[in-house]
């Protein structure tokens, strides 16, 4: 066990050492081919849905975080399978990765998980961001427009699967035919 993590922290460390003498640019920023668009789509894939795992933590929601969980990794491992396996090529021209979009699959994931899980309040928002990466996708020639709807597509289905609605209050009706009586009872939480 302890050679085990000797060996990974072995592995980290000069795989780090490689990526530093790279020059690391995770966002693009030095990258100047690259449109202010095409950087807050860039963000807005992974900001969404950090913003919805974020809340289930803020909320205390732990059913809502494994609901997040199985949704996110659902929806971008079929994301990434088809998109490894279909290789249609990019409208600007590079090769074998545009259907379906990944930016898209994954602020829809978080986008779609905070309005099936929270409602329509903060889910609207998402939603209108999430259709900005996509747009942003297609604005950058990174992708066609079926790529995108179909990125959205899968995780709005992972979502209604594997997320239900988190509701604030309770309702019980109880109706009862021989004393002619109708019972509601509604609790707040």
């Amino acid at each position: 066990m302890i050679l085990r993590v000797v060996s990974i922290s072995l592995l980290l460390f000069i795989s780090s050492a490689h990526i530093s003498c790279q020059e690391f640019d995770f966002l693009h920023l030095k990258d100047k081919n690259r449109t202010s668009i095409e950087r807050a789509g860039d963000l807005f894939q992974i900001a969404i849905p950090i913003a919805g795992l974020a809340y289930t933590y803020y909320s205390d929601d732990v059913v809502g975080r494994k609901q997040f969980w199985k949704s996110y990794l659902s929806s971008l491992s079929l994301t990434y399978l088809l998109k490894y396996t279909i290789e249609k090529k990019r409208p600007n021209g590079h090769c074998c990765e545009s259907f379906p979009s990944g930016h898209t699959a994954s602020a829809f994931s978080g986008a779609m998980f905070i309005q099936n899980r929270y409602g329509f309040k903060y889910g609207i928002p998402s939603i209108i961001l999430a259709s900005y990466v996509g747009y942003s996708r297609v604005y950058a020639k990174k992708h066609y427009w079926e790529d995108v709807l179909f990125g959205a597509l899968i995780s709005s289905v992972s979502n209604m699967i594997f997320t239900n609605r988190l509701d604030n209050y309770n309702t019980s009706i109880f109706i009862s035919p021989l004393s002619n009586k109708l019972s509601i009872n509604l609790s707040i939480n």
